[in-house]
């Protein structure tokens, strides 16, 4: 996201106060962008069930939604590795969709909104700097980050935020597209079917035009937009290419006024859209309390009907590939239900699931955890597919599957591993449980940290509680968060759960550990496992 725009002009390195050069009020289109695309920044982590769920329903989308720009957590390339993240590229890629990762550029450093300098990070490689070469260094190594920790999993392109409007200076007239002219040659260089999208959130010269793969040309509110605070320019209402333009815009406040915004954007040739009613939030200090790209809007299937330009009255393919895994608990079962993406003409909202011939629920992912089952009892299910436009698909094959006799132990599989950089803890908790837990003794000495008595573990140094690790500080059951980690990468059907830990959140780290799995309400427990050192896990 561009930081909030506050100013009109911008000064240069020489010096001089560029105006902001704008298409004269009221020029009119030439080239109407009559059926778009949808292209969405989606800000949000994808290691929470509720995140997870949103890039699955993104990727149901296909094909008016396009394009999904994923971002880290800290606005950087997610590192360590994190499963969470790579599962959620793998799944927009997959679909069909470009999955493109966030690299910020902070306008190079200049002093551009707000009147400040911009620096980079003070663990980057320009260590807290201002000047192009830190900038050109950081942004080139978050852009190998990203495909080096993700590429594998399908990144598509990278998403240049924070881009500079002018061409460049007086003294200087390309000072400022030859910096992105030349980052875009890195990309182009390095990864040749990279898909490029540079953000100035508002109109720019065509000295941009082959920089980028798609400009960002308005970013901004709603009240903006209708009000026209930032004329298209006439390179753009010209344009027979009207994917080269993206339109952002915040606070929308009702799906009527999305219609009218959407109307407007293909009236001004912008082949992508993306239009929500979440806000953007600033205090009086001038910090950003709320960005407005952390959610699918309520709206959401209307938008995608109306950025299609189509009148759907088709409905979508019957899904197919519909199978599933059936898991025993303890006392009852689960059967986790997968199928294939099926064809529509603009996309695919949600799915109706059919248990033994009656509804059970929808879902906006392509697949479903039946839960509460009776163990060794045969069950038969079908799906359909609803459009946007509210189409119904006809029915799945069917698919037939009987579950299994009770699991020996409600936690089951129970392994880890650790080097020199991270640590690994997964296991299967076949029970429903509201605390899934790992005890640590990272520094292998029963003498310290949480003693849990015989026979479970002596000296825990560390817990894993769900989503969040936590130090032993005592007496008692006394612990305090460790701020930094996010451990849990994967919880894949609330079953088997995976735990990622970089070791340097672990003070004494021997090169022994003893591991146990433990959940609550009810509780229930692991053997301890001896865990050594190794090379790689």
């Amino acid at each position: 996201m561009r930081a909030p725009r506050i100013v009109l002009a911008v000064a240069g390195s020489a010096g001089l106060l560029l105006a902001m050069l704008v298409s004269a009020p009221g020029a009119v289109a030439t080239h109407v962008a009559t059926a778009q695309k949808i292209a969405i920044p989606a800000y949000w982590g994808p290691d929470t069930a509720a995140g997870a769920g949103m890039f699955g329903r993104l990727a149901q989308n296909v094909p008016t939604n396009d394009i999904v720009v994923i971002n880290g957590s800290q606005s950087k390339p997610q590192t360590p590795f994190n499963a969470a993240w790579a599962n959620a590229i793998a799944k927009v890629h997959d679909a069909g969709e470009l999955a493109l990762a966030y690299v910020d550029t902070g306008y190079y450093g200049f002093t551009f909104p707000p009147a400040s300098p911009h620096y980079t990070r003070a663990d980057g490689p320009g260590a807290g700097s201002n000047s192009t070469a830190a900038w050109t260094a950081q942004i080139e190594q978050d852009i190998d980050d990203w495909y080096s920790l993700y590429g594998s999993d399908g990144v598509d392109g990278i998403f240049l935020d924070e881009a500079t409007e002018p061409c460049g200076t007086a003294s200087n007239p390309s000072q400022y597209v030859d910096l992105y002219a030349t980052i875009s040659d890195y990309i182009s260089t390095h990864h040749p079917d990279a898909y490029v999208i540079i953000n100035p959130g508002v109109p720019v010269d065509q000295c941009y035009e082959s920089v980028a793969d798609t400009i960002i040309t308005f970013e901004g509110s709603y009240s903006d937009y209708v009000n026209n605070t930032y004329p298209a320019k006439s390179w753009q209402l010209n344009s027979t290419n009207p994917s080269k333009f993206w339109h952002l815009i915040y606070n929308v406040p009702s799906a009527a006024a999305m219609q009218t915004v959407i109307a407007q954007s293909k009236q001004e040739n912008a082949g992508y859209v993306y239009v929500t009613d979440d806000t953007l939030t600033i205090d009086g200090s001038g910090t950003v309390t709320n960005f407005p790209w952390d959610t699918i809007p309520p709206y959401w299937d209307s938008e995608l009907v109306a950025a299609s330009g189509a009148t759907d009255t088709t409905a979508p393919d019957a899904p197919d590939g519909l199978t599933g895994t059936a898991i025993a608990g303890t006392s009852s079962a689960q059967v986790d239900l997968t199928w294939n993406n099926p064809y529509d003409d603009v996309a695919i909202s949600h799915y109706q699931v059919f248990q033994n011939g009656s509804s059970i629920g929808t879902v906006y992912d392509n697949s479903m955890d039946v839960t509460g089952l009776g163990l060794n009892t045969a069950y038969a299910f079908k799906v359909k597919a609803i459009d946007a436009a509210g189409n119904v698909s006809g029915f799945s094959t069917q698919f037939n599957v009987t579950t299994p006799a009770a699991a020996a132990a409600p936690i089951l599989n129970g392994a880890a591993c650790f080097t020199t950089t991270s640590a690994a803890y997964h296991a299967d908790y076949v029970d429903p449980f509201a605390y899934h837990r790992v005890f640590i003794d990272a520094d292998n000495n029963g003498a310290t940290g949480y003693n849990m008595g015989a026979p479970y573990l002596t000296g825990a140094d560390y817990m894993i509680e769900n989503a969040t690790l936590y130090a032993y500080v005592g007496p008692g059951w006394s612990w305090s968060q460790v701020s930094g980690v996010a451990p849990l990468t994967s919880a894949a059907h609330g079953v088997h759960y995976l735990w990622q830990v970089p070791t340097s959140a672990f003070a004494s780290p021997a090169t022994t550990q003893k591991v146990l799995f433990q959940a609550s309400s009810p509780d229930a427990y692991s053997s301890v496992l001896t865990v050594n050192r190794t090379a790689s896990c």
